[in-house]
């Protein structure tokens, strides 16, 4: 059997599907390299052993992946060969773990509660007898501290939630939970700040030193502010990632 050739009796997922994938996997390989134009139909078909429908099935994924471009009596010609259907900082979800260069092996949750700052209240559209929970992440890589989290919820948010405030790691299960969950959304500003003296020693840094800060809040998907955080991202563990594109065809020419 030829490499990368598709049997039909013993693919489950959609054919097109598995069509799309592997050319997606030729591109991340090089064999097909940006500005390079593809095979025509009848000779893909052919290699991956699918119909012409199949195959134009599977384009249609990779165009409006931004992987390929059809220019007409050209072909498919490779416009990069990055996934731009995979996500960076634009979806909503947790970087410090996201982003780590080494995988994260362990996690300390410290959880307490306090009053509603001025801050809180305008920030977290809360009333001035509100109270706050104020959960401490710090995350590590072997004995390697990579990250630090500080997270600000409503206490209402976790009570209504019958999360276990005497347990941190189930604070934590919440927490993670809660950043998957669909309809989300986020106000997010990243900056270049100084490790002041409890970050610098949560994260074995020197008092001063860079560090890269993201704050955001969190709001649900009717407007509700769910909690609001500072992420603290130790300098050697992590590169952040955006995904930023274009739409097509948008650009009209002047007349």
């Amino acid at each position: 059997m030829k490499d990368n050739v598709i049997n039909e009796k013993n693919v489950k997922i959609p054919l097109y599907v598995t069509a799309y994938e592997t050319i997606s996997q030729w591109l991340k390989e090089g064999k097909y390299k940006a500005g390079d134009k593809l095979p025509g139909e009848n000779i893909l078909a052919e290699q991956l052993a699918v119909s012409r429908g199949t195959l134009r099935q599977a384009m249609l994924l990779l165009q409006e992946d931004g992987l390929i471009i059809n220019h007409q009596g050209k072909g498919n010609i490779v416009l990069s060969n990055q996934d731009m259907s995979k996500s960076g900082l634009e979806k909503v979800g947790n970087p410090i773990v996201d982003f780590c260069s080494r995988p994260i092996d362990k996690v300390v949750t410290a959880i307490g509660f306090q009053p509603a700052t001025q801050k809180h209240q305008q920030v977290l559209k809360l009333r001035p007898s509100s109270v706050v929970a104020v959960i401490d992440i710090t995350y590590y890589c072997g004995d390697t501290p990579a990250g630090f989290a500080m997270v600000y919820m409503p206490h209402e948010v976790l009570d209504n939630s019958d999360v276990d405030l005497e347990n941190p790691d189930t604070v934590y299960q919440y927490y993670t939970g809660l950043l998957s969950e669909g309809g989300l959304y986020s106000d997010a500003k990243i900056r270049l700040g100084q490790a002041r003296e409890r970050l610098a020693n949560i994260l074995n840094m020197q008092e001063g030193d860079p560090i890269l800060i993201l704050e955001e809040v969190l709001y649900s998907e009717y407007d509700t502010p769910v909690l609001s955080q500072k992420l603290f991202f130790g300098s050697e563990q992590h590169e952040l990632s955006i995904r930023r594109k274009n739409d097509r065809n948008i650009i009209k020419k002047s007349e």
